[in-house]
């Protein structure tokens, strides 16, 4: 039986969720955007010391610099394989250059990127985080959602009452919408939401207040996106 724990941790220029999930009781878990240089991902890795934990993988939603920068250090010191979805490997390379307009040195993928695609699924312990593209955001933009957790990792997709800008190279605003309405016809909506940025919400909350799913929803119902 999975028993879900999340951690959070806020790193980085851009305030990102870093998020420690794992299974209670087989103490395997993941590292969900590890957005803070080699220092701030550095209290992630004594969290995982401290409870005893074996990390399976260490994922990007997306390729923004502020969702992978600590990514080469915590893989190195875990011994975990890196994933992130391939179409935003070119901007993952771009947007490294983003992070010298916050101060911070220019991040580096690790060696290896594995593929993170739409329906894989990633084992930890009982747990199962199955992927689910959404696009918009970024080409390659990616939920996390762990069923038995009811638990949803959406990125820079979906936040508390609003949603991921479109406006950065490779956004896109019909995709975005198209994802949104993907999510909330896949996904439960009793699911709790924890995004990239910002305090976590609900599947349920988002439907009955976000003007942005009400859009996506609307345009999804109507066939109006083709």
């Amino acid at each position: 039986m999975c028993i879900l724990r999340v951690l959070k941790f806020v790193v980085g220029p851009l305030d990102t969720n870093c998020y420690l999930i794992y299974d209670s009781e087989s103490r395997r878990g993941i590292v969900i955007d590890p957005g803070g240089d080699g220092d701030e991902v550095r209290e992630v890795v004594e969290w995982v010391a401290r409870l005893g934990l074996e990390i399976v993988a260490v994922v990007a939603t997306h390729g923004h610099f502020d969702h992978y920068m600590g990514a080469q250090p915590l893989t190195k010191t875990l011994g975990a394989p890196f994933y992130m979805n391939h179409r935003d490997l070119e901007i993952a390379r771009a947007s490294a250059k983003w992070a010298r307009y916050f101060g911070y040195p220019e991040p580096e993928l690790p060696a290896e990127v594995m593929d993170l695609r739409e329906g894989m699924r990633i084992r930890f312990g009982s747990c199962i985080a199955r992927i689910i593209e959404t696009p918009g955001h970024s080409p390659g933009s990616t939920c996390i959602f762990v069923e038995e957790g009811r638990a949803l990792f959406s990125g820079d997709t979906l936040f508390a009452g609003t949603v991921g800008r479109t406006d950065l190279p490779g956004g896109c605003e019909k995709e975005l919408l198209r994802s949104l309405a993907k999510i909330f016809t896949v996904i439960p909506l009793d699911s709790l939401v924890y995004p990239g940025h910002g305090p976590e919400t609900s599947l349920a909350r988002e439907k009955r207040v976000n003007v942005f799913v009400e859009e996506a929803l609307r345009v999804f119902r109507s066939g109006e996106d083709g």
